[in-house]
């Protein structure tokens, strides 16, 4: 039973950790999606979608049991796989190189040095990702818990207190695009997580989704208490509001925030170009190579102007694996009826 807990526990800092990257745990992504004061009601509704999307990726992993996204895709698309394969590989790649814009968006608050902090981690990066996924749920593992912690503390202590949240409209088609370009690089790794039972699906699941949706909320509060929503990353001006400790602290953890979403992608794109190249170094090299070089339009740009669109495309990718659960339900409980029926005349 404790095994049990463990294994949904590791697997919902997994989902959490892919989610709070560099534009979440800065506040850049927020403001993108849902502008400089944003409905703090929306986070509920991103918390319920969370749980969906986190229940579809692993119940889909559940049912096809593959180790590969590609092998996964295959599974669940058929003959339309190499159309599915190039959307998570852009996918991946896109928030690969936010990550590492992110990281030297976040060295230059001290010296721009970049892209030599990008570099370095995501040499980091990579030496974990080749050794495959035990280490990136492992890194999660130990992460993700701190950046939880210090995220809630920063964004209470930057809230003017009573607080009375603005009535700003409420962005459906926001709150949708946003979960979607968040899970879908989620789905790359959830897919092949394939031991986990229906309970503990539903458990990492919902643990999941109460944290990001109580984080979005007080994160959101935050941006209505102060004028932060503007700079590269809020969240630093939203620190520095509480006084230059929470700042220096905000630092570290956003890079950990960096590092854990990074991972996730590293570790999805790496898996197709190994399947092609099949040598490590250089799979992983032609990776960051590729990273840095699109990363290079800067941090802002690369959030701003392609995650959405990675969220757009994403939907349809979200939609075909609804399909492939019921379609794959529906022909196990004809095949079900089937025998049933075969023991019967059998029998007679």
């Amino acid at each position: 039973m404790f095994k049990s807990f463990l294994r949904a526990m590791s697997v919902s800092m997994l989902i959490v950790g892919t989610m709070i990257g560099a534009g979440f745990a800065s506040g850049r992504e927020v403001v993108s999606f849902f502008g400089a004061t944003p409905n703090i009601y929306t986070a509920l509704i991103a918390g319920v979608l969370v749980f969906g999307c986190s229940a579809l990726f692993l119940f889909v992993g559940r049912r096809v049991k593959k180790s590969d996204i590609g092998e996964v895709n295959g599974e669940v698309f058929g003959k339309l796989r190499p159309f599915a394969d190039i959307f998570m590989l852009f996918n991946s790649m896109i928030v690969l190189s936010a990550m590492l814009a992110g990281t030297d968006s976040l060295a230059s608050e001290f010296i721009d040095i970049r892209p030599l902090g990008s570099i370095v981690l995501g040499i980091c990066c990579a030496v974990i990702a080749v050794k495959g996924l035990s280490g990136v749920i492992k890194a999660n593992a130990v992460l993700v818990p701190l950046m939880i912690v210090f995220l809630f503390a920063c964004s209470i202590t930057a809230i003017d207190f009573p607080f009375s949240p603005q009535a700003s409209a409420i962005r459906p088609y926001s709150i949708i695009l946003y979960v979607s370009m968040n899970m879908i690089l989620g789905g790359g790794v959830l897919t092949t997580v394939n031991r986990l039972s229906p309970r503990e699906i539903l458990l990492a699941s919902g643990v999941a989704a109460v944290i990001i949706a109580g984080l979005l909320t007080f994160i959101m509060g935050a941006l209505q208490s102060s004028a932060a929503a503007y700079a590269d990353m809020p969240m630093l001006l939203i620190a520095l509001k509480s006084g230059k400790v929470m700042y220096f602290v905000c630092i570290p953890i956003i890079a950990a925030s960096i590092f854990t979403t990074m991972l996730t992608a590293f570790k999805s794109v790496y898996d197709y170009v190994y399947g092609f190249i099949g040598k490590k170094i250089i799979s992983a090299a032609a990776v960051l190579a590729v990273g840095l070089s699109v990363g290079a339009l800067g941090f802002s740009n690369v959030v701003g102007t392609l995650y959405p669109i990675i969220g757009g495309v994403g939907l349809l990718y979200l939609a075909c694996n609804v399909w492939f659960l019921i379609r794959t339900r529906v022909k196990n409980k004809v095949k079900k009826k089937a025998l049933k029926i075969k023991k019967i005349k059998s029998a007679r």
